[in-house]
């Protein structure tokens, strides 16, 4: 086994060589590698010199080269050659600028290589030395792999013109014009959403932001539910509730039919009758059939998310699947990294940059509950709006859609205990009882609007309204 890390010379003199001929080669390698991917000091200088000049507007003329470099080296040899000699011999083997990329490749490959080998020797130290908990290094090294394996995966996703991106468009728009009424996105399970946002969009992050009790976990299990139903395959993360809970009411959304059914929580106590413990027998095997992959580990961060979601993606794609959706619920009580550790604006903002990009990796709609802020319980009309989301603005910012979710009945039937409770009151709790509404504020892809949903809480079932209701805003 040789001693030496990873690294080939011969790429990064040609890699070298080739800028040094013609300077525009930087711009087509420069998102793949840094200076520091080098594996000889003396190329590393070369190439930041290269990229310092171009951030002085600068052309990279041999000339100017050949003097930073004498400097830099004091006249030293370079493999036994001046800084002269040296730089002929990187132009003598130069690569084509067709060529230029691969070459970059293959110089990133090595220095991620020489990465690995260097984490692998840490943890082996850091381990061994029983300073910090196995827990600490077990997430420490997560993110340094992700770190590494994102960077060759961002690799595949490559720029296009402008014209093929028109193309990619216009045979978009033909598909659904040979399927009218066929929504191109990700099915939601609800009609009604359907209609507004043409499905969750693949690349897209979506935030479900309300109060609590608003109906985020119940929205989430649901619409999975149903969307699974129809064929998609979905990933779901629970940060709060357990399997068992989660299965409780799917169990209950399965068996809902005629705005009547079984409520989830009388599922575990055993509050049936027989007919009922038949049934919900019998529902299992429906639910046992659905696409659908749950985790229930709480304290996940984004990097152990990413790399979960990335393995499942991979398992389905080896059976002939494509990974259709991403669920987590929710934002904030996942685990941020300790790059900001007590900056709790700066950990939410790490969050949901890393959750954006993650939907563009996996090519996925990534769905994302979030909670508001409580200066909503201080207003006299409680519908929330984008000012109330919580710890960061980020989030708003990178969101594709937001989607604010809210129950009159919430609020109503909080205030039937007071001692002033009305019978105006009563009555507009038995009209809004099983409303939910839905507030598109924010669609970067389309139309804004509100819409309301029926939602029968202890039963776990969303539907649509009959018929939909849906006010739609041009954005």
């Amino acid at each position: 086994m040789s001693s030496q890390p990873p690294h080939n010379l011969e790429a990064e003199r040609a890699l070298l060589g080739a800028i040094v001929i013609n300077c525009d080669v930087l711009d087509r390698v420069e998102n793949i590698l840094g200076s520091n991917d080098f594996f000889e000091p003396v190329h590393r200088f070369i190439y930041s010199q290269f990229i310092k000049a171009r951030e002085e507007g600068r052309r990279t003329f041999f000339p100017l080269l050949r003097t930073a470099l004498a400097n830099e080296v004091k006249e030293a040899k370079i493999s036994g050659m001046t800084a002269s000699e040296y730089l002929m011999r990187i132009v003598a083997e130069a690569t084509t600028i067709l060529s230029a990329r691969d070459f970059a490749r293959m110089i990133a490959e090595d220095s991620d290589r020489r990465r690995l080998i260097a984490i692998a020797e840490g943890l082996v130290l850091a381990a061994s030395s029983g300073k910090d908990t196995v827990c600490f290094l077990a997430t420490d090294t997560i993110e340094q792999f992700d770190e590494i394996a994102a960077r060759h995966r961002s690799q595949h996703v490559t720029a296009v013109s402008a014209g093929r991106a028109a193309e990619a468009s216009i045979q978009r728009m033909r598909l659904a014009l040979m399927n009218p009424g066929k929504i191109t996105g990700v099915t939601t399970g609800i009609l009604a959403l359907d209609n507004l946002l043409n499905g969750w969009q693949r690349g897209e992050l979506i935030i479900l932001a309300g109060r609590p009790g608003m109906g985020k976990s119940a929205f989430i299990v649901s619409s999975i539910r149903q969307a699974a139903e129809l064929g998609v395959n979905a990933h779901f993360f629970s940060l709060e509730m357990s399997a068992e809970e989660i299965a409780d009411r799917m169990l209950a959304d399965t068996l809902y039919h005629s705005r009547n059914g079984i409520q989830y929580f009388d599922i575990p106590c055993g509050r049936l009758n027989d007919n009922q413990a038949k049934q919900i027998i019998e529902a299992q095997q429906v639910i046992s059939d659905l696409p659908i992959k749950i985790e229930t580990e709480g304290g996940l961060n984004v990097s152990q998310i990413a790399c979960r979601a990335r393995r499942h993606k991979q398992w389905l794609e080896q059976r002939g699947r494509t990974l259709d959706l991403v669920v987590i619920d929710h934002l904030h009580i996942m685990r941020a990294s300790n790059r900001y550790a007590g900056n709790r604006v700066a950990e939410v903002t790490e969050i949901s940059a890393a959750l954006k990009t993650l939907a563009k990796e996996l090519n996925v709609p990534v769905v994302v509950a979030a909670q508001l802020n409580r200066q909503v319980e201080a207003r006299d009309d409680k519908r929330p709006t984008l000012a109330d989301l919580r710890d960061s603005g980020s989030i708003e910012q990178d969101a594709d859609a937001i989607l604010f979710l809210y129950r009159e009945s919430y609020y109503l039937q909080a205030r039937l205990s007071e001692r002033n409770a009305d019978e105006r009151r009563v009555d507009r709790l038995a009209n809004v009882l099983r409303k939910l509404e839905i507030n598109v504020a924010k669609h970067r892809a389309g139309p804004t609007g509100m819409l309301e949903l029926f939602l029968d809480l202890p039963c776990n079932a969303l539907r649509d309204q009959e018929p939909c209701v849906i006010a739609r805003n041009a954005e």
